[in-house]
């Protein structure tokens, strides 16, 4: 049974129509994918370059208290140097327990062990401070400061770890996405042409039918 050119300009239209409801669709979900694979690298690299700065502002602080214990610092130049160096790590906590996501048991223990790290901070300050210095009690809180610090690092970098690792596991999740909505874009390339196809051969049958 011919088709007629009535028929087949209906179903060229409705190929039309259905190719440009899927290459809106497929756009769309391209923006979607670029938007959220961004937003989610964004915020894990976020929380990587938090670890890391956390990592070194640990170290830092420790060697900050051992160069006051070794009298290399004199209270008042490290009262200054330690109290930036906290400032910065309670900026870098508060920064990382907004991004952290499945994380939030590892920056409480964080922020757990910086309030261990002050505690004893106090108790060196007390030691070294007093009319007679209390070597003994300073050399403690000290010993008790190093061992938090070596803590503090390790749930850093784990943590920064985890990051690096979830941001390329989103990347590749982004990218398949993407991926998909190409090839859904090809699709609808293809039933474009299939309708411009069938529009020119419409075209091409009223061309020759007799007047």
């Amino acid at each position: 049974m011919k088709l007629s050119i009535r028929t087949v300009s209906a179903m060229a239209a409705l190929i039309a129509l259905i190719a440009a409801g899927l290459s809106y669709w497929a756009g769309e979900q391209i923006i979607m994918a670029g938007k959220g694979g961004g937003d989610a690298r964004e915020a894990t690299f976020k929380s990587y370059r938090i670890t890391q700065s956390l990592k070194s502002l640990a170290a830092g602080y420790e060697l900050t208290m051992n160069e006051f214990y070794s009298t290399v610092l004199a209270f008042p130049a490290y009262q200054k140097k330690s109290a930036a160096q906290r400032i910065a790590i309670e900026r870098e906590l508060a920064a990382l327990a907004t991004l952290q996501e499945g994380g939030a048991a590892t920056v409480a223990e964080l922020t757990r062990l910086y309030k261990e790290m002050d505690s004893f901070r106090l108790g060196l300050e007390s030691a070294m401070t007093s009319a007679d210095k209390d070597w003994d009690r300073a050399r403690e809180a000290l010993f008790k400061m190093n061992v938090l610090s070596t803590q503090a690092i390790h749930q850093a970098d784990s943590l920064g770890q985890s990051a690096s690792e979830r941001a390329t596991a989103l990347d590749m999740h982004w990218q398949t996405y993407q991926s998909h909505s190409l090839l859904l874009l090809r699709i609808t390339t293809a039933l474009a042409l299939l309708a411009g196809s069938m529009l020119l051969f419409g075209a091409l049958r009223l061309g020759r039918a007799p007047a």
